[in-house]
């Protein structure tokens, strides 16, 4: 079972194509209210529980599903699936990475998620890349990245690692 992990930096769409091109088959983890992926959502995942009722609402706006399981670091309203929060972080994407591993997914594809330049409230992302070298151990080799920081650090997949 193959996990897409989507985050929200500019470079989702190109990694979502790539990712396609490598295979079809994966269930979809949405990192965050700002997540753009317009698809079927399996799993969505947050640092932030303010966002959930946010994220749904959106959801249900856009008449999209609303059907996926709440992933989460704190037991707020809506949660099904609780990790706590260990230091440093590594941001949702990191939450979302290891929870997808947890979850017993094979492989584990970061897209959206390079770590990378900063937000539009000029929050920088490179702070985020100590939690995913402190707790690199817990993702058992399994995730890999389309881009960016973490592509460098975890490997980027191929139809080979795919296959394995």
């Amino acid at each position: 079972m193959i996990a897409a992990i989507i985050g929200c930096a500019p470079c989702w769409k190109e990694d979502f194509d790539r990712l396609q091109s490598l295979t079809s088959e994966f269930d979809v983890f949405a990192v965050g209210l700002d997540c753009p992926y317009i698809g079927r959502v399996d799993y969505f995942v947050t640092y932030h529980p303010k966002d959930i009722a946010l994220y749904i609402k959106k959801r249900i706006r856009e008449n999209l599903n609303t059907d996926f399981c709440i992933i989460s670091h704190v037991p707020e309203k809506g949660v099904q699936v609780v990790y706590a929060y260990e230091k440093p972080s590594g941001s949702s994407s990191f939450l979302a990475a290891y929870a997808a591993v947890d979850l017993e997914y094979s492989k584990v594809i970061l897209i959206g998620c390079p770590l990378e330049g900063q937000n539009e409230k000029k929050y920088k992302y490179e702070v985020f890349q100590k939690g995913w070298i402190a707790h690199n151990k817990d993702l058992k080799g399994r995730v890999r990245s389309m881009s960016g920081w973490t592509a460098a650090f975890l490997g980027e997949p191929d139809k080979e690692w795919i296959a394995l």
